[in-house]
Parts: C-alpha cells; structure tokens; sequence
C-alpha cells in the first residue's frame, strides 16, 4: 500500500507542463518538463513514469512505506 503524507493546505498550485516528441539518432523518444509554480524552475523528464512520480511527490507528498 502506497501513503502519502499531504504537504501543507496551498489553495492552488499551477503548473505549466510541455510534451513533445524528438529524435535521439534515428529513434524518436518522449520528453517533458514541467515549469514549477515557484520561480522559473524548470524539471525535465524522459518517461511519462518519472514525470508521473514527481507529480505524485509535489501534489501527495513524501511516500512513508
């Protein structure tokens, strides 16, 4: 079983997220970044499951099992 320890009440968070696709040699891959809500940080991802786990982080929290 997955727990998450829910970070602090904020009353929105937004962010912008980009996907696209480009070539690596003759292979196309999957890319992403997400634009973080604080500053101009930047996070770039190379598969949806690392992008999908950041998410999970910033929205639930930290895992405790």
């Amino acid at each position: 079983m997955n727990h998450f320890i829910h970070p602090p009440f904020l009353e929105r968070e937004i962010y912008i997220l980009r996907i696209w696709y480009e070539l690596d040699g003759s292979e196309v891959v999957w890319r992403a970044s997400v634009l973080l809500p604080q500053g101009a940080q930047r996070r770039h991802f190379s598969t949806p499951d690392a992008l999908v786990e950041f998410l999970n982080v910033r929205v639930r929290g930290p895992r405790t099992d």
